[in-house]
């Protein structure tokens, strides 16, 4: 039965390279660390942005997703506290395993 199916990972995942294929998504990403009015940088439009990703962020469907903790300087603030993060920007992934 469709219900007692428990979702688990095919294959054990050492290394892979993202890429930006969502011009919302790196918009979004773009806000957190630029000024918002210049989030997308200029060349996103003409060249395929890729970046080494961290393995240990891929679960599959139904595993509970924690709000990352680290340090953030509130405004006004001269000492960093430590925390939830207060921006969080998610994305779909969909993923190919190939072999031979």
């Amino acid at each position: 039965p469709v219900d007692e199916v428990e979702m688990q990972l095919p294959v054990f995942i050492g290394d892979y390279t993202d890429f930006y294929s969502s011009r919302e998504h790196a918009t979004n990403v773009g806000k957190m660390f630029r000024d918002p009015d210049n989030a997308l940088l200029p060349n996103w439009l003409h060249i395929p942005v890729g970046y080494h990703g961290r393995s240990s962020t891929i679960v599959p469907s139904g595993v509970a997703v924690h709000r990352p903790l680290g340090q953030t300087l509130p405004k006004g603030e001269t000492q960093p506290v430590f925390g939830p993060s207060q921006r969080v920007d998610f994305e779909l992934e969909t993923a190919f395993i190939t072999t031979d």
